[in-house]
């Protein structure tokens, strides 16, 4: 049975029936032409650098047959490296880069006879069908890029030819049928071999000299088109039927062992290519009908079907790769029989959720020293991936990213910027509060029990921990003092209520049935932190939360929600549910669904529990502590005398949403925050940065840090923990050292303008910004206020002019929503540039060029009274533990808090007569002063306490 033949029956019985996707995708995007001489170009295989192509056309005058060219990527200028003669094919950059591989057929004695017959072919009315020439002439050969210096390295008899060079480039694997001419066949063979040359085709291995050959198939039919997998372990190649009618794609270890197929498609499937991370094949098939060769993508274990991946009419084969697996290559047909080589951008990431595989680890081999917005992506696809489940402080997968990125930076140059010296900076804070084993809570009534901790009753984290009195229960409602307001009424949940040494009751959150602008109001004051700090101040012994008549649901592992360590309360706050509640409130005569009702409505209640009613027991709380990591890499300038600029974006998220921070809605709770835009954006801009900025750094006058800083979400822990470690460690402030800090965070979404931040921290910033906005051709916005919450404050804090770029605020901040797919890739490339344009120019001065500005705070900027009417002027210390008050890390210029006195390691300890425990108290105590009206603070100074008198200021 002819090959042809065959091929007919196949298509005519229908047994291409193996599953395989077509779903439409764009994994392929943005495809262009890239050779346009000669009726036929193909096959073409990028350099290990991915600057060159070597490619064969048709194009040589007086040779109808392919020959071979290299062609520049960035000029597009071409060189034959082939001798202009005979057939020529497979070509090869050698790793080196400094020599090249392919077959020819240029020492056959018959070649101009050869080339007669062909043009003599072309030239008839009617054309021939096209097929491939196993010519026994074709041998494999080596050259300079010139073409020069060539050398023989196969000499049997028979077609060797479709070399590749392994990674290493110590090997050669290619495709010969030399054992049709060496071995005795069986006359059955030898009849099929003299029609069909490619029945003895097996794959073999040999030195990159020529020397060594080991026959790694021996099969009937076509073996052919061998690779080397990223790691130079595997080999992927096509199989041919011993009929000829179908192809499968097959892989193997380099020395032959562990053959097995990867397709099942029963059609033409063949030239398979590795995809450079080694996790999976591009490959041309049939499958779809002969006439419409497509490509299609599959994982090296086969657990999914294959994938379509091209959507053209005609023909799409021979697909290759970049060594940064970016873009792609492939060869297209169309209805004439004219080919071209074309290109297009790869979209990995989309591949890999197709094939179910786990977002690439970006290696230093597969970034360009440019900055290009495809690198961008990847970095930001593979830092907000699934894999990475929120990259949490101290978190395993904060681990893994830390590792990765240190090698990103050592692979470009660059050494360690910690301390010490190293790349990398951990520091130790609290992480989670877990149940103690001694918890208990009971119940003394008319129905008396001991409520089962997790699921009738929990503490919170920031509970106080201890002994807890027997003591009555008193009902406050919601547990909600909110003042009036110019259009609101008052509301108070304690109004006639005694609940000095008692238990305080309250319902969750804030009345549902109230119009919005009423629940917006009351809003500010339902806080869980603001409702213990009321109880508490109230002379309440304890807070019991109502969160419904259902049980609670626990966190596994006895985990608490954690809230932070500046939460901590002297006192003890449980939350409860389950039907115990309901019971409670019969006991008082009253239907728990009738109270909560009347309160939703916004109605007040005034029962009472029985006095007989009383809760007493114990919360033992176990806190935890972990390291976070930061990193830290050093660009030395090639004419520095010690100063630097530092560069800097937080590498951390929300994990799962753990914290209170995030806004998560309704079934979006608890699911991975990717933290796309905030703030892999900042990092991928960062590493694009550094690595540009590398290729340059003997041009600069000072050095370059380039952090990545752990422990943003939480409190700016690890720019805090640089501070003071280096301050420590070199014996001096940091402001001696760095003369500016850029930081980045949340660069991922340019629209109309970006926004540069903090520019009033120093004194020409601002005329920086005009030129480079115009140089960038980047629209933007400037704002003056330092106080930023963003690791750039830490800085400004420390005495260095410091700003920060910023793309805005938007829906899916601190959501699982805010994917990889959400940012704009090519507003980020302008971005990093612009960066990198403003980091050269401040590194070429050894002199400073802007200057330290102390500035005076905006009153409407403030976390202290972002929700209030009042402003003193004071930043806390997010990153300060285990203290009793807030701590302060700077006071602002000409503000209350710095005409009162205040200075920074003061420590707040009671504000207006409200004692102040943590930064909730202190938020809350805000409320409570008037603009206008002198008040007085106690702090702890250097420890010991005094009182201040101070005047709060109205916002503007």
């Amino acid at each position: 049975m002819n090959n042809l033949f065959a091929l007919l029956m196949l298509l005519s019985s229908g047994a291409f029936a193996a599953p395989f996707s077509q779903t439409p995708n764009t994994v392929m995007k943005n495809p262009h032409q890239l050779t346009f001489q000669g009726p036929r170009s193909g096959e073409g295989y990028f350099s290990a650098d991915g600057k060159k192509m070597i490619f064969q056309s048709e194009r040589e005058p007086g040779n109808p047959f392919y020959q071979m060219f290299v062609m520049d990527l960035k000029t597009g200028e071409s060189q034959r490296v082939s001798p202009g003669k005979g057939k020529t094919t497979c070509g090869w950059v050698h790793p080196s880069g400094k020599k090249v591989m392919w077959s020819s057929t240029h020492l056959d004695p018959k070649k101009d006879e050869k080339v007669r017959e062909e043009y003599e072919n072309r030239a008839k009315p009617v054309k021939g069908r096209y097929s491939w020439s196993y010519d026994d002439t074709f041998d494999i050969f080596e050259s300079d890029l010139n073409g020069k210096n060539i050398k023989q390295l196969t000499h049997e008899k028979g077609y060797d030819a479709e070399g590749s060079y392994s990674p290493d480039g110590k090997w050669i694997a290619f495709a010969s049928n030399r054992a049709g001419y060496s071995e005795k066949l069986s006359p059955e063979d030898a009849a099929i071999f003299a029609k069909d040359q490619s029945y003895m085709m097996d794959i073999y291995i040999m030195k990159s000299d020529g020397k060594d050959v080991k026959r790694l198939t021996n099969v009937k039919g076509y073996d052919g088109g061998p690779f080397f997998s990223p790691d130079g372990k595997k080999i992927v190649w096509r199989r041919f039927a011993p009929s000829g009618a179908t192809a499968e794609v097959y892989i193997m270890n380099i020395d032959g062992s562990d053959q097995k197929p990867l397709t099942h498609l029963g059609a033409m499937s063949w030239a398979p290519y590795f995809h450079p991370s080694g996790d999976y094949v591009i490959f041309t098939s049939s499958v779809i009908s002969m006439s419409n060769f497509q490509l299609f993508i599959v994982d090296l274990e086969g657990k999914k079907d294959p994938i379509r991946v091209s959507f053209n009419e005609g023909f799409d084969g021979l697909p290759v790769f970049t060594p940064d697996g970016n873009q792609i290559a492939w060869t297209h047909k169309n209805e004439k029989g004219e080919s071209q080589i074309y290109r297009a951008d790869w979209d990995d990431a989309q591949a890999r959720k197709l094939l179910d595989l786990p977002t690439r680890n970006p290696g230093p081999e597969g970034l360009s020293s440019e900055i290009r917005e495809a690198d961008l992506r990847r970095l930001v696809e593979w830092m907000a991936s699934p894999e990475m489940k929120g990259r949490q402080t101290g978190s395993p997968e904060e681990k893994i990213l830390t590792q990765k990125w240190a090698e990103l930076f050592k692979s470009w140059g660059l050494v360690g910027g910690a301390p010490d010296g190293s790349f990398f900076q951990n520091f130790t804070f609290t992480s989670s509060v877990k149940l103690g084993n001694q918890n208990r809570l009971d119940l003394q009534s008319a129905e008396s029990k001991s409520l089962k901790i997790g699921t009738d009753v929990e503490p919170y984290s920031f509970s106080a921990a201890g002994e807890i009195k027997r003591a009555a229960l008193v009902f406050a409602g919601y547990g909600i003092r909110a003042p009036a307001t110019e259009k609101q009424t008052a509301y108070d949940s304690y109004k006639d209520l005694d609940v000095k040494g008692k238990w305080v009751v309250v319902l969750r959150d804030l009345p549902e049935d109230l119009p919005q602008d009423r629940r917006y109001h009351l809003n500010l004051y339902a806080r869980l932190q603001h409702k213990i700090t009321v109880a508490r101040e109230a002379g309440a012994q304890g807070l019991l939360i109502l969160e419904g008549i259902t049980p609670l649901k626990p966190l596994p592992n006895r985990a608490l929600r954690f809230e932070g360590a500046l939460a901590a309360s002297s006192l003890p706050a449980l939350r409860a549910g389950g039907s115990w509640v309901e019971g409670l409130f019969k006991q008082a005569n009253q239907k728990w669904s009738s109270v909560k009702g009347a309160l939703d409505k916004g109605e007040m209640t005034n029962f009472a529990f029985p006095p007989s009613i009383s809760l007493q027991g114990y919360v033992d709380l176990v806190q935890e502590t972990s390291t976070g990591t930061n990193v830290i890499a050093k660009l030395p300038g090639g004419h520095s005398k010690g100063h630097a600029i530092l560069l800097g974006a937080h590498g951390d998220h929300l994990g799962h949403g753990e914290s209170g921070s995030s806004l998560a809605k309704g079934p979006e709770q608890g699911q991975v925050h990717y933290g796309a835009d905030d703030n892999a954006s900042g990092v991928a801009a960062l590493l694009e940065t550094a690595h540009f900025l590398s290729d340059y750094k003997k041009a600069f006058a000072q050095d370059l840090y380039f952090a990545v800083w752990s422990g943003e979400e939480i409190g700016l822990l690890g720019s805090a923990a640089f501070v003071r470690e280096w301050e420590k460690q070199k014996k001096k402030p940091v402001k001696d050292t760095f003369t500016a800090v850029i930081n980045m965070d949340m660069v991922g979404r340019l629209r109309d303008q970006l926004q540069l931040q903090g520019v009033a921290s120093g004194d020409h910033w601002s005329s920086l910004a005009e030129t480079l906005s115009l140089r960038s051709n980047i629209p933007m916005v400037l704002t003056g206020d330092p106080y930023l919450p963003t690791d750039s404050m830490t800085f400004y804090l420390a005495g260095i002019p410091a700003i920060n770029f910023f793309t805005g605020a938007h829906a899916e901040y601190h959501s699982p929503r805010d994917t990889a797919e959400t940012l704009n890739y090519p507003g980020l490339e302008k971005i990093t540039a612009a960066v990198a344009a403003l980091t050269s120019t401040l590194a070429h001065n050894p002199k400073a060029m802007v200057q330290y500005q102390k500035v005076a705070g905006n009153p409407n900027g403030h976390l202290e009274g972002r929700s209030f009417r009042t402003y003193l002027g004071t930043v806390p210390d997010y990153a300060a533990e285990g203290i009793k008050g807030v701590l302060l890390s700077a006071v602002t210029k000409d503000s209350p808090a710095q005409k009162a006195g205040l200075q920074e390691k003061d420590v707040i300890i009671e504000l207006a007569g409200i004692k102040i425990e943590n930064l909730y108290d202190y938020v809350y105590a805000l409320q409570a002063v008037k603009p206008g009206e002198e008040t007085l603070m106690k702090i702890n100074r250097k420890g010991k306490s005094q009182e201040i008198k101070i005047t709060p200021q109205l916002k503007e």
